[in-house]
């Protein structure tokens, strides 16, 4: 149970992070969204945020093989590699969050800019969205804290205590994950609408 756990934990933060990456994303079509004159400005904004989102990609795909030395620790019940691991993995979805904080920032700016009512509600589904998912991080974050404060392999309770923990999380995590997804497709969906009305 723990081992693949830890493996869904590390897939799934990664998979979730490249969907981000590429949910965020705005047509770059004449008309529709782009028809005020701030709208170039905000524009710049949203691409600055999607090359913060390529980097926390990078980030996770570059850490990827600590995954194999995670579940082999696990496997050799290695306490000490176990804690290790699980104590990156916390920086990195530390510094991962943040980046996601700084590209949510960067989206209000573009927000607050003198653009048309369809990109507005644009960048706000979308910044709903990118808040949903670093919520959804913050769940992954806890088991990976849990890992490295309280992993016991020889303490039967611990190891009923982290299922629980883990279980909860899941249920919340997928909750929260399925609520960002639709709020994006809501996003594009209103960016295919208006590039269609002005097309």
């Amino acid at each position: 149970m723990r081992k693949n756990s830890i493996k869904l934990l590390l897939l799934l933060v990664f998979l979730l992070l490249l969907s981000a990456c590429k949910s965020t994303n705005i047509p770059s079509q004449p008309g529709g969204f782009f028809s005020l004159d701030e709208t170039e400005d905000a524009g710049n904004q949203v691409k600055e945020a999607n090359e913060m989102l390529k980097l926390i990609k990078q980030r996770f795909k570059d850490n990827e093989s600590r995954l194999e030395e995670l579940q082999t620790a696990l496997k050799g019940k290695d306490a000490d590699k176990v804690k290790e691991i699980a104590g990156e993995f916390v920086t990195q979805i530390n510094a991962g969050t943040e980046v996601g904080e700084q590209a949510i920032s960067k989206l209000r700016d573009a927000q607050a800019k003198n653009v048309n009512e369809d990109f507005r509600e644009y960048l706000s589904l979308k910044i709903q969205a990118l808040e949903k998912y670093v919520q959804a991080f913050e769940e992954r974050r806890q088991v990976a804290i849990f890992l490295r404060e309280k992993y016991d392999p020889k303490n039967d309770a611990q190891r009923k205590i982290f299922k629980d923990e883990f279980d909860k999380r899941e249920i919340k995590f997928k909750q929260i994950i399925q609520e960002a997804r639709e709020i994006s497709e809501q996003a594009n969906k209103l960016a295919r609408d208006s590039l269609n009305r002005k097309s």
